[in-house]
């Protein structure tokens, strides 16, 4: 008999050593492997045809539950829409019974559901985080966006067809039991009333997109979840005046980003430590924020870029004198600020990141000096430059602007740097002026918010090719004790 039928032969005879492994080896590591491969372990032996329903890590998408990475690429295009209400059936159904068979398991560490799903699916949603809950689920993330599997173009506030799905809170009220939640993410979804009593004192971060929520659901929010630490808010645009004062609020991390209905933003939190914001100029109120050293803004809306960088620039120096980091992105050329000759300064800022878009071959710079003497104590400077085009050709500009040395700035980095003249003219300044410098980063890559990319691969070569040129320029202008990195 050969090797092979041996083999065949002893699992015949039953000598499976896979049943000899202890149940918590057989979890661990079954909780190693994705969900769909978790299942299929099923048929390696008898002993394995339910440990999957162990499986703690519970994650449904389209790829997962029905095979595909984007549903729409097996539609036909002649009915979409009948198309998707067949696949969400099916993803339902397939769910179902995955959570029918996991009722009995463990407990369930993280569910997440990341489908577009409706109103007319709520029972069974609605069972599916249930059973989450009762398994001492820790982590709910539940993004129902339709362009997730099948891009089909509808607005989600008007659609009769696609009715949003409404989120009950009240399923976090476990009976004769407490709510062991700790991270909340919903997307396009609305929010049900909050449970009177305290069922969500166990959230610590919670994160809300495209999610209708009023100001009193917040506030609500707020006052029920009192150990709420991280809180992200994106395009919920039930939001128009804005508190954050509840008694005994904890939150350290606060983001607020396209909630395109604000006017206010009132902010009491001892504990607070970052802030960040995108979108138009509210009106900001900090009344207690004495742990908050970080912040970033962003003011990408028309009708409020000028005023809105010109906030962060002379009012956020009185608001927060304790800001150690501030990023700042300015969809605006900075030549057209009329900005203070003498303005307040940022006494404790050690790091500031400026994203400027469009850079302009004819800016004057001198916003640049403005910087300079705004950020006496400034430790690091990074430049995110946009060049509207990088094809353009030198042009000279007669520039004046003023002598001010830095004596703190000791790490500049420029990205977006392509070697043309406003640009090369940017960092003479800067080299003249900052007396401290230790290293000086270059890269010709763009940068804009947390991201950096190319545009193209043919972008990329031409750009190093040219920098060849500003490479050489800068050893022999470079002081010896500046380090040069390019990236």
């Amino acid at each position: 008999m050969g090797r092979r039928g041996c083999k065949a032969a002893k699992l015949v005879r039953g000598e499976d050593w896979l049943v000899e492994l202890p149940d918590d080896i057989l979890s661990t590591i079954i909780s190693l492997l994705p969900l769909k491969e978790a299942v299929r372990t099923g048929i390696l032996s008898k002993r394995w045809r339910s440990i999957w329903t162990c499986h703690s890590e519970l994650w449904f998408d389209a790829a997962s539950v029905l095979g595909i990475g984007d549903c729409s690429t097996s539609m036909s295009g002649n009915q979409p829409e009948l198309n998707s209400q067949m696949q969400s059936s099916k993803f339902v159904e397939r769910v179902d019974q995955f959570m029918y068979y996991r009722s009995q398991g463990r407990k369930i560490n993280s569910f997440s559901i990341h489908f577009p799903l409706g109103k007319e699916f709520m029972s069974h949603i609605d069972q599916w985080i249930t059973c989450a809950v009762m398994k001492g689920v820790e982590n709910i993330d539940l993004d129902l966006s339709e362009y997730f599997s099948f891009n089909l173009k509808r607005d989600d506030t008007s659609s009769t067809a696609f009715q949003i799905y409404e989120f009950p809170c009240r399923l976090f009220s476990v009976p004769g039991g407490r709510c062991t939640l700790k991270h909340l993410r919903l997307a396009s979804c609305h929010l049900s009333a909050l449970p009177s009593s305290n069922t969500l004192t166990s959230l610590i971060t919670v994160d809300l997109q495209r999610v209708n929520i009023s100001d009193q659901q917040l506030q609500d929010l707020l006052s029920t979840c009192s150990h709420l630490e991280w809180l992200s808010l994106c395009v919920c645009n039930g939001l128009v005046n804005l508190s954050f004062s509840a008694l005994n609020l904890q939150l350290k991390f606060l983001s607020i980003k396209n909630c395109f209905r604000l006017e206010t933003i009132e902010i009491h939190a001892a504990d607070l430590v970052t802030f960040k914001y995108g979108g138009h100029l509210p009106s900001f109120s900090f009344k207690n924020v004495p742990k908050l050293a970080k912040a970033s803004l962003e003011f990408f809306i028309k009708s409020s870029r000028t005023e809105g960088v010109m906030y962060a620039l002379t009012r956020f120096p009185q608001d927060l004198p304790q800001l150690e980091t501030l990023k700042l992105l300015s969809v605006l050329t900075l030549k057209k600020l009329q900005l203070p000759e003498n303005g307040p300064t940022f006494t404790n800022v050690k790091q500031f990141e400026l994203t400027v878009f469009p850079f302009d071959d004819d800016d004057d710079l001198s916003w640049i000096g403005y910087i300079l003497k705004a950020f006496p104590l400034l430790q690091k400077l990074e430049l995110n430059l946009f060049s509207p085009s990088f094809t353009k050709q030198p042009k000279e500009i007669e520039r004046f602007l003023p002598e001010c040395p830095h004596r703190h700035l000791s790490i500049l980095q420029i990205n977006g740097f392509y070697g043309n003249q406003h640009e090369v003219d940017l960092l003479k300044y800067l080299l003249h002026n900052l007396v401290a410098l230790e290293l000086l980063v270059v890269a010709p890559s763009k940068k804009g918010g947390e991201y950096i990319s190319w545009r193209s691969q043919a972008e990329h070569l031409w750009c190093r090719a040219r920098l060849q040129g500003a490479y050489e320029w800068l050893l022999a202008v470079l002081p010896r004790a500046v380090r040069l990195e390019i990236c």
